[in-house]
This record gives structure tokens, sequence and C-alpha cells, in this order.
């Protein structure tokens, strides 16, 4: 089942997110949570920092994982992703460093045996209760760029051309590694529910891939499709290329009315 939840504006999008995410912790304390880099989730994390804060939203039995980083970038690197997650959200609520489990890509690592090993981790572990994703506006999810194998695991990948064109801004002028490591299509799905954000008029025709276009390994986002439980939030201008989108807001009103989406079937 797919929960498309169209917001008026990004601002709403991540405060509905978070409420999810919330509701999530909540059921399950000890959560095993998937995060993911980039501009799309900073709104999302910025309010469960607040709602830490001003609730006491409770992270100390939440277990982090991580979707995505740089190879060749030390962990204190203002450019990885370790960094992003430390500075928006794992340094200002209550995590328990021995429950963080975020991507390495250091470049003196064997990385094929690393994949291997953090797979092998994250199934030790239960698997992940839910993974937060966005979506670049090539398609891809996480760094699987298009013409993954829609059943890859995680794995080291060349960064395609798009995708360090998009990484320009943050890089200001610094050298845009080469290379990622990246959980694949087939360990995203393994999560028991997907939490996808897509905000801005630039993502509109990929949404729209995603959602109703055909399973192709050309728009990795599209593999989505393949699972059981996805909840998709967007704002206006990111739905507006959805033919049903009429559809998605009465079913979303009566799934959301529930309150029973996190709940295990």
């Amino acid at each position: 089942m797919m929960l498309v939840l169209i917001t008026d504006t990004p601002e709403e999008g991540s405060r509905i997110a978070r409420s999810l995410v919330a509701q999530a912790i909540n059921q399950t304390p000890a959560l095993r949570l998937g995060l993911a880099a980039g501009n799309t989730p900073l709104g999302l994390y910025r309010n469960l920092v607040d709602l830490h804060r001003t609730m006491r939203l409770d992270f100390s039995q939440v277990r982090l994982f991580s979707l995505d980083e740089f190879i060749g970038l030390p962990n204190d690197s203002p450019h990885s992703y370790h960094s992003f997650f430390h500075r928006n959200l794992i340094d200002h609520v209550n995590f328990d460093p021995a429950h963080l489990h975020l991507l390495r890509g250091q470049a003196e690592e064997d990385i094929a045996s690393y994949c291997v090993s953090y797979e092998r981790f994250i199934r030790n572990q239960g698997g992940i209760d839910l993974q937060i994703l966005g979506i670049g506006q090539n398609g891809h999810l996480g760094f699987n760029e298009p013409g993954s194998s829609l059943n890859s695991r995680t794995r080291r990948i060349l960064l395609s051309a798009s995708t360090k064109h998009n990484l320009a801004r943050i890089f200001d002028g610094e050298p845009i590694p080469e290379w990622a490591v990246t959980m694949g299509l087939g360990t995203i799905r393994e999560a028991r529910t997907l939490l996808l954000l897509a905000f801005g008029a630039h993502k509109a025709e990929v949404v729209a891939k995603a959602v109703e276009g055909p399973l192709s390994a050309f728009t990795p986002v599209s593999s989505i499709q393949l699972h059981p439980r996805v909840v998709l939030v967007l704002d206006r201008e990111a739905a507006g290329f959805l033919k049903n989108q009429e559809y998605y807001r009465q079913e979303s009103s009566q799934v959301m009315n529930s309150n029973q989406w996190f709940q295990e079937p």
C-alpha cells in the first residue's frame, strides 16, 4: 500500500512527517530508524529536535542507520553525511552513542567487505523499521543512480554527472567525491515502512514517475511501487504532475484518521 499525503507547503509536510516518526517511536521505543541526508529532510529533523525539547520525545532507545555516505571524506568533514546527521539531529537529542550505526566511507577500507558486513549487521539487528528517504532529481534513491538493479545491495557506486552537478552548491567549489557507498534498492525495500519526502516543483516530474510511472531501473525511486508500506509526503508543487491527486487526498484522509498506519498488520 502506498499512502500519498499532499500538503500545502514543505513546512506542513515536515510537520506531518515529524508526527509520523514520533508516532512510530512512541509505539516502538527501540525503533530501528534509517536516516537520509540532504536538504529535503532538514525540516523533519528540525521538527524532531523541537519535539524532543518541548514534549520530551525520547530517542534513548532508538537505533540509527544511515542510507549513504561519500567515499574518501573523513567523518568530521563538514560535507560528510556523518557530520550532517550529527549537526542536524544527533547532537541535539538524547541518542545513545552505542545505538548509532552510520555508514562510513573511508577510502582505506575494503569497501566491498564493509558493505557485506553492514548488510549483515542490519539483519542481525532485526532489520530497519522505518526508513526515511528523499528523491533525487534524476530518480536516484539513496545514491542508487539510474540503471541500478532493483535488487541491488549495499555497495560502492560511481556518482553520476547530474548528481555531482546538484551537489556542487553544497560543496561550494571544493572537490566533489567521485564515489559513494549506499544501501541498495533491495536493501531499502526490506525496511518495514518507507517514509519518502519530496518538496518543490523541480521534483514534480520524478515524483510522478515514482508513483504513477512504469517500474524501471532507470528511475530507481520507482522501486517503491514494490513495497507494501510506503508513506509519501509531498507539497502541492511536488505533486503537480500526479494524475490521481483527488483520490490520494481521499485515501490519505481515511487512513490517517484511523491512526493505525505504523501499527504492525
